[in-house]
């Protein structure tokens, strides 16, 4: 096991998306080069998918086409300087933590699209059912969503003011979701939204919830200076308020009825947004 994730890098995979990987992936050595590796994978996963946005301008899951143009790693050739999220998603990152071997659950992270509608409402439901304060909606209301309403949520993954990822386990059920979109009528601001890992895939070992955050502020990040969310004030909150300190976040005092539930008080969280330093 390496003791640095720049320990990880140390030997460059014989095939790469586009030409501008090798690049990335060098300077990506360099930045994590005196970097302890962390003893969870999810942490591992969500310093990579933060580096990666603050080295290419680009969330990992962004749906942007084959690849994406950074000036700083064309060094000549035809498509030189472009670099593959497809590769960096479904090889690059992958391999970087199969090469760290530290414990967390096998999953690959996503956008979603208007064709994974179904899932989506599948998910949605169980979320609803088990703490409708936290999806907003109750279970009666969530099921009377039309086909529609659900083609809608799902192309939020497409959206240009809004995400919204999913983790999916390599034997092919969602083991999350996660969304965010941009609000405010001045400064932009961005909003966390329909937060839910599913039971199983709960908790720190096994990662998942960190690395679908971790994707969702590196999209954010792109976006707007600050991050905000409402959470559950009661004790059933508790475990979701520790989560989002433990990444940043902090109260800011305003509390409000939650909707549709007027007997449940809803907080604010706040984070500031920041991409990581260039080494």
């Amino acid at each position: 096991m390496a003791g640095r994730i720049g320990d990880l890098f140390r030997d460059e995979p014989d095939q790469w998306g586009g030409r501008g990987d090798p690049w990335l992936w060098r300077a990506l050595r360099t930045r994590f080069a005196d970097v302890p590796l962390p003893s969870i994978q999810g942490e591992l996963e969500a310093l990579l998918r933060r580096a990666f946005a603050a080295e290419v301008g680009h969330a990992v899951s962004d749906l942007v086409g084959v690849g994406v143009y950074v000036e700083r790693f064309a060094h000549g050739g035809m498509s030189s300087g472009y670099v593959s999220l497809t590769w960096w998603s479904t090889t690059g990152i992958p391999l970087l933590l199969c090469r760290a071997a530290l414990p967390g659950a096998l999953f690959s992270i996503r956008r979603t699209s208007e064709q994974d509608w179904l899932s989506v409402r599948e998910i949605r439901l169980e979320n609803a059912e088990e703490n409708p304060v936290s999806y907003g909606a109750d279970l009666r209301t969530t099921l009377a969503m039309t086909e529609d309403d659900w083609r809608t949520r799902a192309r939020r993954g497409t959206g240009s003011d809004t995400t919204n990822v999913v983790a999916v386990a390599d034997d092919g059920p969602w083991l999350g979701i996660m969304a965010a979109q941009l609000c405010g009528d001045g400064a932009p601001q961005a909003l966390l939204t329909g937060v839910f890992v599913r039971a199983a895939a709960r908790g720190r070992t096994h990662g998942v919830a960190d690395a679908l955050l971790a994707e969702v502020l590196a999209w954010a990040v792109l976006h707007a200076p600050s991050i905000h969310l409402w959470v559950d004030r009661a004790p059933a909150g508790a475990p979701a308020r520790r989560f989002y300190a433990r990444h940043g976040f902090r109260p800011t005092g305003r509390r409000r009825p939650a909707a549709g539930f007027p007997d449940a008080e809803i907080e604010e969280m706040t984070a500031a947004l920041e991409l990581p330093d260039q080494p």
